[in-house]
């Protein structure tokens, strides 16, 4: 595979190196992790360490072998995200040992909010998809959406039906798309799947918002099979540092009653909501919930 996008290609992964002060999920980088996976490679975006990337991106790079690989000031480079030195393997940027002294440097103040939500829908002809995403965004920033795209910025206007449309051009393959509103980015996919079509949201806000609420409002307008709320350190705007911020801590989850099925719990007909400690004992008690609840509900 050859692509213009890709600086250097391996047999492993591509890499695209970048040097702005905000890197995002643009058009031609969409298209260089679509070719990429296409050819069952990773790709790796090197960039200096004054650099950030947007919350798109940042959940772009999640595949195997995907990295944000940061130049180190004191020599070398070392992942965006964990802090772990890397090295040119001849094939990829892998883990060398250790954490980097520039990522453990103080990160910036701030809170992110984010929401991750599944729903499936029954396909029928006159479905329209996105209002799941528009749902969230009212929750998080007060209205709908602004925009939405395939790529960042999010400069179409948002329009229910056009991304609808956009969706069902594409079926049988999945759709991935990023949209924005007041304070609010998020991506969604759409997904057809055997008994219909799956939409999948993540959304974040540099403020609180009221998950509960909002997965009670999931709940009552679609059939939810799972949200989880957490908060992350970091900007307000939603871009990250390669610096060290502190782990994120869960607020609370959703169980639909498809999921509540699938785990063995007992069906509610609703989803049930669970309040989750914010710190690793949130996560624990979150893990159990999705592997191993039996029995009535909490």
């Amino acid at each position: 595979m050859t692509d213009a996008t890709i600086d250097v290609m391996s047999e492993r992964v591509g890499v695209v190196m970048q040097n702005r002060p905000v890197v995002s999920l643009s058009s031609w980088m969409a298209e260089a992790i679509r070719a990429c996976a296409e050819d069952g490679k990773g790709l790796q975006v090197v960039t200096p360490v004054h650099s950030r990337l947007t919350l798109p991106l940042r959940l772009a790079l999640t595949g195997p072998d995907c990295r944000w690989v940061v130049t180190d000031p004191a020599g070398g480079y070392y992942d965006g995200f964990s802090g772990t030195r890397l090295a040119w393997d001849g094939a990829a940027f892998s883990p060398d040992g250790g954490m980097a002294d520039a990522f453990k440097e103080a990160g910036p103040d701030g809170t992110q909010f984010v929401i991750n939500a599944t729903v499936r829908h029954t396909a029928y002809d006159t479905l329209a998809v996105g209002v799941v995403a528009q749902v969230i965004c009212e929750e998080l920033g007060g209205g709908p959406p602004a925009g939405w795209g395939t790529s960042e910025p999010a400069g179409i206007t948002w329009n229910v039906e056009r991304l609808t449309t956009l969706c069902r051009d594409r079926a049988p393959q999945p759709t991935w798309l990023v949209f924005v509103g007041d304070g609010v980015v998020g991506t969604m996919t759409v997904t057809r799947t055997t008994s219909g079509v799956q939409e999948t949201v993540t959304a974040g806000v540099g403020r609180e918002a009221d998950a509960r609420a909002l997965a009670e409002r999931l709940d009552a307008g679609f059939s939810l099979v799972s949200m989880l709320a957490q908060k992350i350190p970091g900007r307000p705007d939603l871009t990250v540092e390669p610096r060290w911020s502190g782990p994120p801590v869960p607020v609370g989850m959703a169980v639909g009653p498809e999921a509540q099925a699938e785990i063995g719990a007992r069906v509610l007909g609703r989803a049930e909501w669970f309040d989750l400690d914010e710190g690793p004992e949130g996560w624990a008690e979150f893990a159990r919930i999705i592997s191993t609840r039996k029995g009535p509900a909490a």
